[in-house]
């Protein structure tokens, strides 16, 4: 045999494997995770596919809220902390640097993702839908927390504080008039005269998680609706003098930047009483309306 010579090989004998080039695709798969740490509320459109309401409950599914939307608890630390009676900007992260929120506004609120969400309160008559801006990534934090402020910002109706009992009128218009107050716990008299949702929140102004809870959207809706969630409202602490000058700061810059945009009016959501229907919202309280319940 000379050099360069092949070797005969008998026909009938298989050819030689050839070598096989590496699994790229599944060594950088343990190169950047583990299938058993998978982070679930991971940023991005590929991380699973995004849910329709009707297919959750076609499946079964298990739905789990982002634990930076979930009460704290403990063991958990890492929660939003908000005055819902204030702007957005002003909610922030308690493991974060003191100020506005934005690391995990783009993350899912839920696993798997949902293309939207209901939330209730035990706190409020209506029920808000919170709908994905981006099919391909479904419901975000950020779009719960901007949808329930937008929400929260309207104007209530006059035959839904006209349909409650007259303590719960008081309690609302006492809150009417300490919102617009110069206390520096409230947003003051930017709010306008106009009787607004957030005034419905009275003390329980707080954001306090969502979570998921059948009995309760049972007896409310008369049915566990799938992807509908209770949003807890706990009441509202005197800031420290160092939290209501950042509140108060973070307001300003708000307001500011709302005055440099055209006028928008938030989308109206539907409510759980579907009392919005057809409804007047103007002229809802004025001083000589209470007058009737001193």
């Amino acid at each position: 045999m000379y050099a360069g010579h092949t070797p005969w090989v008998h026909p009938t004998a298989p050819p030689p494997a050839q070598p096989q080039p590496p699994d790229t695709a599944r060594a950088n798969f343990r190169w950047t995770s583990s299938a058993d740490h998978i982070d679930h509320f991971a940023e991005g459109p590929h991380y699973g596919p995004v849910l329709e309401p009707f297919l959750v409950r076609a499946v079964s599914a298990t739905i789990s809220v982002n634990p930076l939307l979930s009460p704290p608890t403990d063991s958990h630390e890492d929660y939003l902390r908000w005055n819902m009676i204030f702007p957005t900007s002003t909610c922030y992260r308690t493991t974060g640097p003191k100020r506005s929120w934005i690391k995990g506004r783009e993350a899912p609120a839920t696993f798997p993702r949902l293309s939207y969400i209901r939330i209730i309160s035990r706190s409020f008559p209506w029920m808000i839908s919170v709908k994905a801006r981006r099919q391909n990534i479904g419901v975000t934090c950020g779009e719960v927390i901007e949808t329930l402020s937008a929400y929260f910002h309207g104007d209530v109706a006059k035959k839904e504080y006209e349909g409650v009992s007259t303590r719960r009128r008081r309690e609302i218009w006492q809150a009417y008039q300490y919102n617009r107050s110069t206390d520096s716990n409230v947003p003051g008299g930017h709010l306008g005269e106009q009787l607004r949702r957030l005034d419905w929140l009275c003390s329980n102004s707080r954001w306090g998680g969502l979570v998921r809870n059948d009995e309760f959207i049972k007896e409310a809706c008369g049915d566990v609706l799938p992807c509908t969630f209770e949003l807890k409202c706990v009441p509202s602490y005197p800031l420290t003098p160092e939290e209501a000058s950042e509140q108060q700061r973070i307001a300003r810059h708000a307001e500011n930047r709302s005055r440099s945009r055209p006028n928008s009016r938030p989308r109206s959501m539907e409510s759980r009483s579907n009392s919005n229907d057809g409804r007047d919202s103007t002229d809802t309280t004025t001083e000589e309306d209470e007058s009737e319940y001193d």
